[in-house]
C-alpha cells in the first residue's frame, strides 16, 4: 500500500470521480483507476460501487475516507512543524539521456506528492556541457567525471519492427538484416552505438534511413514498417499490437542506466528527489 494510492482514493472519494483526480494530479485516468483497484485488492474489499458512467462511494469507502481525513490532517500538521517555514523550491535541472518515458512518469508522480517542486528537463543527446545540471540520467559513467551515481535499471535490448514485417516470427541472425533499413534515435545515443558495433562485427554497416530524437516519432516509424528499431525489453509493459520484437538469436545486448548527481549539491529538494528515484530502482 502506497501513500499515492491513498491520495488518489481520497481525492476520488471527495468528488466521486476518477477523472477529476487524474486532472488534479496530471496523470492518465487509467493510472488513477488502476491504483484504486490495486488498493481494493490489497484491502480485500471494494471502495466504490461502479456504474456505467460514474462511481459511488460505498460504506467501505466511507470508513476509509473518514480515517484518511484524520491521518492526512495530522500528517500535514507534522510536516509543517518539521519543515522550514520557507520550504526550498530550488529548480531541479535534469538532463534525461535515457528512459525518457519512465523518468517523465516519475517526475509526474513526484510533483503530485510535492506540488512546490520545480523541474527543468532537457532531452538533448548531443549536449556535452553537463556542469549546470543537478541530475543526469544516462548510461555511460565515463561521460560525467565529477558526478557520483547509482545504478537505476538494467534492461535487455531488442530489435523491434512492424507486426506486418516479413521477418516477423522467423529465427534470425544479425547478418540476415544486412540489407534492411533501420531507424535511429541519433548517433549520440548508446542504442545507436550498440547496434552499429554489433552489425560491424558481422561485416556490415546498418543502413539508417531515419534519425529522430523524438520518441513518439521514432515509434511511429517503426510501427509503420519504415525500418527496424531498437529498444528496451519491458515484460510488464502493455504490448503495442503493431510493434513486435524480432527473434535475432545472436544479438545480445543490455543497457544499464544510472542516475548521476553532484554530491555537494545533493541536499534539500534535490536530495529528496534522488531518494525518490532510488525507491524506483528496478532490474
Amino acid at each position: 500500500m502506497e501513500i499515492l494510492q491513498l491520495r488518489y482514493f481520497y481525492e476520488s472519494a471527495k468528488n466521486e470521480s476518477f477523472a477529476k483526480t487524474a486532472q488534479k494530479y496530471r496523470v492518465p485516468l487509467s493510472s488513477v483507476s488502476a491504483s484504486v483497484k490495486r488498493l481494493e485488492t490489497e484491502l480485500g474489499c471494494t471502495l466504490f460501487d461502479r456504474h456505467k458512467n460514474r462511481i459511488v462511494l460505498n460504506e467501505n469507502g466511507k470508513t476509509l475516507q473518514n480515517s484518511l481525513c484524520m491521518i492526512f490532517d495530522e500528517l500535514h500538521h507534522v510536516t509543517q512543524t518539521l519543515s522550514p517555514q520557507t520550504p526550498e523550491t530550488k529548480e531541479i535541472k535534469i538532463s534525461v539521456r535515457a528512459l525518457r518515458n519512465e523518468i517523465t512518469d516519475h517526475i509526474i508522480e513526484y510533483a503530485a506528492l510535492h506540488p512546490q517542486s520545480i523541474f527543468k528537463t532537457f532531452f538533448d543527446f548531443g549536449e556535452t556541457d553537463f556542469e549546470s545540471y543537478d541530475i543526469i540520467i544516462g548510461d555511460d559513467p565515463e561521460k560525467y567525471p565529477g558526478f557520483d551515481y547509482f545504478e537505476f535499471t538494467s534492461k535487455r535490448i531488442l530489435l523491434k519492427t512492424s507486426k506486418s514485417h516479413p521477418l516477423c516470427g522467423k529465427k534470425l541472425h544479425l547478418k540476415d538484416l544486412w540489407n534492411q533499413p533501420f531507424i535511429s534515435m541519433g548517433e549520440h545515443t548508446s542504442t545507436h552505438k550498440m547496434l552499429t558495433d554489433a552489425c560491424k562485427k558481422e561485416g556490415f554497416t546498418p543502413n539508417f534511413i531515419v534519425h529522430t530524437n523524438d520518441l513518439l516519432c521514432y515509434n511511429k516509424y517503426v510501427q509503420a514498417g519504415v525500418g527496424i528499431g531498437i529498444g528496451r525489453y519491458h515484460p510488464d509493459e502493455p504490448a503495442n499490437r503493431n510493434i513486435v520484437n524480432l527473434d535475432v538469436v545472436d544479438f545480445i545486448a543490455r543497457q544499464t542506466v544510472y542516475v548521476f548527481y553532484k554530491n555537494q549539491s545533493a541536499h534539500g529538494n534535490i536530495k529528496a528527489f534522488l531518494n525518490f528515484l532510488q525507491s524506483k530502482v528496478t532490474y
